[in-house]
């Protein structure tokens, strides 16, 4: 059985994923408004979240990438945190 990659083993041209703290640090938003997405938006779920825990595990190990996310928000490329002025920075 293959076992699930964490996140220093993923492909570089995996997408940047974030973890709660830094989405919401992004976003400028409250926790609550991140709950409130989470347990009542399954489009933004479905299109904006990555569980990355160990399968059968009871806890959740949520991701969020950048890209998916700015997608379903409406928010420009150039506003992420992987836009290419902030990686020369």
């Amino acid at each position: 059985m293959p076992q699930p990659l964490t996140p220093t083993q993923l492909h570089p041209e995996t997408p940047l994923l974030l973890t709660r703290p830094e989405l919401l640090k992004w976003l400028k938003v409250s926790r609550t408004w991140l709950d409130m997405r989470l347990a009542d938006d399954p489009q933004f779920v479905k299109a904006c979240v990555i569980d990355i825990a160990t399968p059968g595990s009871s806890h959740r190990k949520l991701r969020f990438p950048v890209r998916a996310v700015a997608e379903y928000l409406g928010i420009p490329e150039y506003a992420t945190p992987n836009a290419p002025a902030r990686a020369a920075a």
